[in-house]
């Protein structure tokens, strides 16, 4: 889903232009869909853009599945490592 972009120069006021942000807040609720909302601000003229980006929710399939319910760790990369280095024979 694209973001919505709301310009406060596209509504006679500052609050009807907040008032569509928070109609367009309302229904995304009402669809159950997740959004984040931004207020920017345009660098030509300082005018406000209300930005309502919806977040797409992240398919389970696409996170990798561990093997082992053991967490790896780095202390136990380093005592393999150690142990590697330990086994050299030094005659």
């Amino acid at each position: 889903m694209s973001p919505i972009v709301i310009l406060e120069t596209d509504y006679e006021t500052l609050d009807e232009a907040i008032a569509a942000k928070d109609a367009q807040a309302t229904d995304l609720t009402n669809q159950g869909i997740p959004f984040q909302q931004q207020t920017l601000y345009r660098a030509t003229d300082g005018a406000r853009v209300l930005l309502i980006t919806p977040i797409e929710p992240e398919l389970e399939a696409d996170e990798p599945r561990r093997t082992s319910a053991k967490p790896r760790t780095r202390r136990n990369s380093l005592q393999k490592r150690r142990e590697r280095t330990q086994k050299v024979d030094y005659r």
